[in-house]
């Protein structure tokens, strides 16, 4: 991307940099606005513990955000930008937010994700590429680096004076290599959808029975769960937003997928016993056993898979029905037995 391309995306990402929106941005944050619509008051907390002391971290540190799509991260970090910014002592336009992927949202809906020299400007060389000069520290956040496929090489070694905040839908070894990097100054945390346990202890009143019912069709995430409870069914718009970003996450990590994902999800589904079968998959895909092999350790990698024991939230395997009700839907047995 040219360097006047990556600022003017810059630049929307950044309303904090200009006064007349430095204290009204988080009131518009498209984010922000839509965890206050529907709002799982456990998942906000687990966010914010999570990243509770980014804005006091020093220089010369990282701090990575792993988790499946949908799961809240970029919330997260905003929610950790908005922290930050109350600091009394921060300039403002020390925080860069560096969206790596294009969203729906995103005022340039059709630019590619950012490479890995769009992150190292950003990172190194910021007011090259739009970022204003600021003489703080600067706290840079990579939202869903990994959509870039090198992120992990933008971060092999320490970027001096700057605090970095990271989010990544794919985890794996280039989490490990930056950690490895960083010797000892990159930390990772995860987030990842409540289980059961977190929901009955959320809920003291509620009955058991009831919960476990709720759980086993609308699972753990926090926008599923709020939206189960204040409009009665999981929107078909977070179904999408889930389902689309697994299918770039998962199906070669690039956007174009070998196979439809509700088709890998459904053969994953099917096919698993004590363990998720491989082979069986492959049959059932008709495609080459080493791709299946791939895509399970992308699943992995995704923060959606176990392979021991299969999907680890309950509307990962209701995903394909609630895209597509001509496909096979599990059976309330299938979403217990594989969800505990």
């Amino acid at each position: 991307m040219r360097h006047s391309e990556l600022a003017q995306v810059l630049r929307a990402a950044n309303p904090w940099w200009s006064r007349r929106t430095r204290v009204s941005w988080a009131v518009d944050d498209v984010h922000l606005a839509q965890r206050a619509r529907h709002e799982w008051l456990t998942g906000t907390l687990a966010g914010r513990a999570a990243l509770s002391d980014v804005a006091h971290t020093p220089a010369g540190t990282a701090t990575v955000l792993v988790g499946p799509r949908a799961v809240g991260k970029t919330t997260a970090a905003k929610d950790a930008v908005v922290h930050a910014l109350a600091e009394p002592d921060l300039d403002a336009r020390a925080v860069l937010w560096v969206p790596v992927e294009a969203t729906p949202d995103d005022p340039f809906p059709d630019r590619p994700a950012l490479d890995a020299q769009d992150l190292d400007n950003a990172l190194r060389r910021p007011t090259r590429v739009g970022a204003p000069a600021c003489d703080q520290p600067r706290l840079v956040v990579l939202d869903e680096a990994s959509a870039c496929g090198d992120w992990a090489d933008v971060l092999a070694t320490p970027v001096p004076g700057v605090r970095v905040l990271v989010t990544a839908s794919v985890g794996g070894a280039a989490v490990e290599r930056v950690q490895a990097g960083w010797e000892g100054a990159a930390t990772v945390r995860s987030l990842r959808p409540s289980t059961l346990a977190e929901l009955l202890g959320a809920q003291p009143g509620a009955d058991a029975r009831t919960v476990r019912e709720e759980y086993l069709r609308y699972g753990g995430f926090a926008r599923a769960v709020a939206e189960r409870r204040d409009l009665g069914d999981v929107s078909t718009a977070f179904v999408d937003l889930l389902a689309e970003g697994l299918r770039r996450d998962v199906c070669t990590g690039d956007g174009s997928a070998p196979c439809p994902i509700e088709r890998l999800f459904v053969a994953v589904c099917s096919t698993t016993g004590r363990f998720v079968e491989p082979a069986e998959i492959a049959v059932e895909l008709g495609i080459p056993a080493e791709q299946v092999g791939h895509l399970l350790d992308r699943l992995a990698d995704a923060g959606v898979l176990d392979p021991r024991r299969g999907f680890v939230d309950p509307l990962l395997h209701l995903l394909p029905s609630l895209r597509d009700p001509s496909l096979p839907h599990p059976s309330q047995e299938h979403v217990a037995t594989y969800s505990f």
